[in-house]
């Protein structure tokens, strides 16, 4: 793996076999065991805690008239730049997963997150402040997609990696898209300050809960 400074446990590869089923079979098996893992569970949790989930860039053009930005602008940053700048925050969030705990690494990023919302809500309503803020954002949206990579790998292991991998990225979704229409609701009820501040609380809650569960589920593989 890369950069890593210590050897960590992982299941072994699955045997293929010719026939369809039997390899299907052993896909399976090696699912359960990922699930029924400590590593794994929380990597599931994961998928479903609003967590770093970067919803609000879904609403960056809707909320632009509040700070002012020009529909130039909005193209711009939410654009190429936020592309560039968020490719830089996954390559310093992988860096950055690799030396610590994964886990613990994608919950400081989740805070990151956190912070810059709530930093966006209180910070002067101008275009200058809408294009930094939707740019720190974008890099700590890079860092979460690390983050979250770092862990689902940690737990998949090198058995029918695509599947597993490809399995947890889908179900990821899920928080991204609720957390999309809770944020709306939040900019209804409480303008663009309650859309970012609503995301925060709730980010933070998740982490809260994440934290909980992992000091309570035990460090050892659960028992099948």
């Amino acid at each position: 793996m890369r950069g890593c400074t210590s050897v960590r446990a992982e299941p072994p590869r699955i045997a293929r076999s010719g026939r369809y089923g039997r390899t299907l079979l052993g896909v399976l098996q090696d699912l359960w065991s990922v699930a029924r893992s400590r590593t794994g569970i929380l990597a599931l949790l994961i998928c479903f805690l609003p967590i770093g989930t970067g919803a609000a860039s879904n609403l960056w053009a809707a909320v632009a008239d509040d700070w002012h930005a020009s529909a130039d602008t909005v193209a711009l940053v939410t654009g190429a730049l936020t592309g560039i700048v968020s490719a830089i925050g996954c390559l310093v969030g992988g860096y950055g997963s690799d030396r610590m705990d994964r886990k613990t690494s994608y919950a400081l990023y989740g805070l990151l997150m956190a912070i810059c919302a709530i930093a966006m809500a209180l910070a002067p309503r101008t275009e200058a402040m809408y294009a930094t803020f939707v740019l720190i954002y974008a890099f700590i949206q890079g860092l979460t997609y690390a983050g979250f990579t770092a862990v689902v790998l940690e737990a998949i292991g090198l058995g029918a990696a695509a599947t597993k991998y490809n399995l947890f990225a889908s179900l990821s979704n899920i928080p991204i898209a609720y957390m999309t229409v809770v944020d709306g609701w939040g900019h209804t009820r409480w303008g663009a300050a309650g859309l970012l501040k609503t995301e925060a609380v709730i980010g933070l809650a998740g982490i809260v809960l994440f934290v909980a569960v992992a000091m309570a589920l035990p460090r050892r593989t659960m028992p099948a």
